[in-house]
């Protein structure tokens, strides 16, 4: 009898709270729907920000191996011209540049040498060839006085002519004719000794210079052949090694705005971050507004069910699926602690070893 009364009794608060009871079940439908399709679109959302940081950091990955191997090109480059500059093919010989330097400065010496001497044999030739022109000068001279003999000679022969015919046995007239022939042989003999010193003069002038000249033709022209031939192969490795470095330049100029251009992408690149952190963002509001309303709604639960005021618990299957979906200790060991309201179970922090694990 007593305990029907009590049953009675029991039952009498619970059909009053059916309404209520009622009401919190469909609440808490309308937000297990809420929070089925809002996980469902968080796990959309996380799927694409972990492609996002995915194909992000693939392709940063990517863009610094691409820079390390630029940067390892343009040290090439930098060595080759280190040594471009240090060498000259010659031909088939790689001669250095200190050595190259000196042997064009020692070519230009001894050609400068060359020229003074031949100079001064032109200057030589040039003085010879002066006297020469001198004693030429005095030669005509000469001839000119032979000349003015001559015409005395034949003024003198056409008296004597006259003066025999005039006379004939006289001989006066001839003594006076006979001595001024006899002046005029002296004459003649002082003109010609005179034209032989100044002919002898001018081929002693001549002799000089073409001495002059037989040396300049007969110097031995193999070592200056030689060192042209040299200086000629020393001068074109310097051309084609200004080119060899004009090119190489070229490219490191072009290797630089590549690498220029790699960087500026690296930086537009390494901003997914914060589309990243955006998105994760709204992930974590949505995910404590959930979370405010559940805490709201299991509020209003234990006050219009007070029996279930006493505590809450959890359910150990669904808490085991969870955790086996971790791949991270730390993580599950997080997790669970937050899952079990004790902190004391959360793993210490170490940023050191980070979060990643091998398999």
């Amino acid at each position: 009898m007593t305990d029907t009364l009590l049953a009675r009794r029991a039952e009498a608060p619970t059909r009053a709270a059916e309404p209520a009871v009622l009401d919190l079940l469909g609440r808490w439908l309308e937000l297990g729907e809420i929070e089925r399709r809002a996980f469902r679109a968080m796990t959309e959302e996380l799927t694409a920000t972990a492609g996002l940081i995915e194909t992000s950091t693939a392709d940063l990955s990517h863009r610094f191996r691409d820079l390390a191997e630029a940067a390892e090109a343009q040290s090439a480059r930098v060595q080759r011209i280190a040594g471009i500059a240090k060498t000259i093919d010659v031909g088939a010989e790689a001669v250095p540049l200190t050595e190259a330097t000196r042997f064009v400065e020692s070519a230009l010496g001894e050609a400068i040498g060359a020229l003074g001497e031949v100079s001064g044999q032109a200057a030589r030739m040039a003085q010879a060839l002066e006297r020469v022109s001198g004693e030429v000068d005095g030669a005509e001279q000469c001839v000119s006085r032979i000349e003015t003999i001559n015409k005395q000679a034949r003024f003198v022969a056409l008296n004597a002519a006259i003066e025999a015919q005039r006379a004939e046995g006289a001989g006066g007239t001839f003594k006076v004719i006979a001595h001024e022939l006899k002046d005029l042989a002296k004459e003649t003999d002082a003109t010609s000794r005179l034209v032989r010193e100044r002919i002898v003069a001018v081929a002693r002038g001549v002799r000089a210079a073409h001495a002059e000249l037989r040396d300049l033709a007969g110097t031995d022209r193999s070592a200056q052949e030689a060192m042209r031939t040299r200086l000629d192969g020393v001068l074109q490795g310097m051309i084609a090694q200004g080119r060899a470095l004009e090119s190489v330049l070229d490219e490191a100029v072009a290797s630089s705005a590549d690498i220029e251009g790699t960087v500026s992408r690296l930086i537009t690149g390494a901003q997914f971050q914060d589309r990243a952190n955006q998105h994760l963002t709204h992930l974590k509001e949505a995910i404590e507004a959930l979370g405010e309303a559940t805490e709201s709604l299991q509020g209003d639960t234990r006050a219009a069910v007070p029996a279930l005021a006493t505590g809450t618990g959890v359910d150990a299957a669904l808490l085991s699926r969870m955790l086996d979906r971790q791949s991270l200790s730390s993580v599950r060991q997080r997790f669970l602690a937050r899952l079990l309201d004790d902190a004391s179970a959360a793993p210490e922090e170490n940023d050191a070893g980070g979060d990643i694990e091998l398999f």
